[in-house]
């Protein structure tokens, strides 16, 4: 079925998430990862406008091991917090 609905074609593009969205979803910070060497860090983006979209990030990024310019920037999802069980509500 997976394979059913990934072949239907889309007729609106797919927006890229914003830094606006990444708060709503609890998340402060950027993953950054150079594709140059192994060098990951993470980047607080509390300073930047709520409308700028996560990948701009990426390309503007110099790695401070290689200096490689670009690297791939994701929402850093490791600081979202563990709800802990699921309650039922009874």
């Amino acid at each position: 079925m997976a394979s059913e609905i990934s072949s239907l074609p889309r007729h609106e593009p797919i927006v890229p998430m914003t830094l606006a969205n990444m708060r709503e979803n609890g998340v402060r910070s950027l993953l950054v990862y150079c594709s140059a060497c192994p060098r990951i860090v993470v980047f607080n983006v509390d300073a930047y406008p709520e409308a700028v979209p996560v990948p701009a990030f990426g390309p503007r990024m110099v790695c401070t091991g290689c200096g490689m310019i670009g690297a791939d920037a994701r929402p850093n999802w490791r600081e979202v917090h563990d709800p802990g069980p699921i309650s039922r509500g009874h």
